[in-house]
């Protein structure tokens, strides 16, 4: 590799005539700024481009777990994305102008009006447009993931004639951020703007137009905070954001799969390729970035600019494959977005509470058995096996919702009276980081069932009888009493 890099004059692209265009008024100033974009283009600013395309294109085509969409509108949603990117510019100049928007000494301005509205309104706005042309002239969506789906394609195409923007001119480094935070921020953000539309579909039967109008508001203010971050270097700031988006993220798209008509929880087998995958691909996008360092500005350069951003990429690279990987599969259930408080004593708790943790037990063949203290639960059982066959949210005495509650068939009956289910009990697994691979000795809560009720119909725990602890996943029930 060379020590001072190469300059390759034939990779930049460039057009006096096209250039000398760009001071012209009207159509004609929008139609040159569109084509500067690829006359001036960098060959290498567009592979790499291409590169991050591809990467998250990959990631975005997992997420149609259920009901495939087909190619030409995955596709369509792509190039629409792209298309209507070149609106941005004439959209932005008559917002900004009409409501003399631009850059002040006063940062709440700034942070509300420049950012969230002269930015983040305008291009969600944009990448809006091609979800509802595929909803409105086509079948194509019809399970909330769709709604995230073609929100991500499109937010995706956007990102790629940005980046072809942001890319034509590389400086002395070809930084690694526009593939690991921007295009994520931008497909993140077109999902908190297609949310209200999947609520005000599927959750509130088209009650609360509302919700289209809040989401559209809070996706546009979650971009503008990310360029308001940025334009005044609020590193701090950046690291606490960041990380709390992409978790709101994951839990927008869980709560989509969750409710999809065509859910089945043998989807958990789909999905796992994702979490080896992506980091795979991430670190192949990091090579490319190190050899066309390498190669255009010297090695030194590329050695520096490595080690300089490896932490954050390694960093990256564990939160992407574990969180926006990763999906507790709860058939009808609607997670919230925020289940801790900002007012936390700690606010790292914030960040502990977002965390998904998957509880994908269903069909899973379980051993049970009756801890040593427990006596009552000696009386009526002491060892078997069982099969987890359905989960369950119940409301606890707190009326929260509680939905980490398995419904168990048992292989040996429960020696109960008619009046509770001897062949079913609800479980719920204490430790939420308990792993059914690799743990042994798993205490769960125990629930017997009136066999008058119906647990679809039932939701407070207190309508079933609690009746202590049993251990699943071990193995050495039958000494426990010896």
């Amino acid at each position: 590799m060379p020590e001072k890099g190469i300059d390759i004059p034939f990779l930049q692209f460039h057009s006096e005539t096209v250039k000398s265009k760009l001071s012209s008024t009207g159509f004609e100033k929008y139609l040159f700024i569109v084509l500067s974009i690829f006359t001036e283009m960098n060959v290498v600013g567009l592979l790499y481009g291409l590169a991050i395309l591809l990467i998250w294109f990959y990631y975005v085509k997992s997420l149609d777990f259920f009901n495939r969409e087909k190619l030409s509108f995955t596709l369509s949603g792509l190039g629409l994305g792209m298309l209507f990117t070149f609106f941005t510019f004439p959209l932005s100049d008559l917002v900004n102008s009409q409501l003399n928007i631009q850059w002040s000494e006063n940062e709440f301005y700034n942070l509300f009006v420049y950012s969230t509205i002269g930015i983040g309104l305008v291009e969600e706005l944009i990448k809006l447009v091609p979800v509802l042309i595929i909803f409105w002239f086509s079948e194509e969506i019809d399970e909330p993931i769709d709604f995230i789906y073609y929100g991500c394609l499109s937010a995706l195409g956007f990102a790629f004639i940005e980046n072809l923007l942001y890319l034509r001119e590389l400086g002395n480094y070809l930084s690694i951020g526009r593939g690991l935070l921007s295009v994520v921020g931008h497909m993140a953000d077109t999902t908190f703007v297609v949310y209200g539309l999947i609520l005000y579909k599927y959750k509130h039967q088209k009650k609360d137009a509302f919700l289209i109008f809040l989401f559209l508001m809070i996706g546009a203010f979650i971009h503008g905070l990310y360029d308001f971050i940025l334009f005044n270097n609020h590193i701090w700031l950046f690291i606490f954001f960041f990380p709390f988006m992409i978790q709101a993220w994951a839990v927008l798209i869980n709560n989509a799969i969750n409710n999809s008509k065509y859910f089945d929880y043998k989807v958990q087998f789909k999905y796992n390729d994702i979490k080896f995958r992506i980091p795979i691909f991430i670190t192949l996008l990091l090579l490319f970035n190190f050899v066309v360092n390498a190669i255009l500005f010297g090695k030194l350069n590329a050695l520096e600019g490595v080690l300089g951003s490896l932490t954050l990429a390694s960093v990256i690279i564990i939160f992407y494959s574990t969180t926006v990987s990763s999906y507790d599969l709860h058939k009808g259930y609607w997670r919230p977005i925020f289940t801790s408080s900002f007012f936390t004593e700690y606010p790292l708790q914030i960040f502990r509470d977002n965390i998904i943790i998957p509880h994908n037990h269903i069909d899973k063949k379980i051993v049970l058995h009756c801890p040593p203290y427990n006596h009552n639960l000696a009386e009526i059982f002491t060892h078997g096996t069982g099969t987890i066959i359905e989960r369950h949210t119940l409301i606890n005495q707190k009326k929260k919702n509680d939905p980490y509650w398995f419904k168990v068939k048992l292989d040996q009956q429960l020696n109960v009276v008619s009046d509770f289910e001897s062949e079913y009990i609800f479980i719920k697994i204490l430790d939420s980081q308990a792993s059914f691979i690799h743990d042994e000795h798993i205490r769960c809560a125990l629930k017997l069932i009136p066999s008058h009720l119906n647990p679809e119909q039932e939701m407070f725990t207190t309508s079933y009888l609690s009746y202590g602890n049993i251990i699943i996943n071990g193995e050495d029930y039958e000494l426990k009493f010896s």
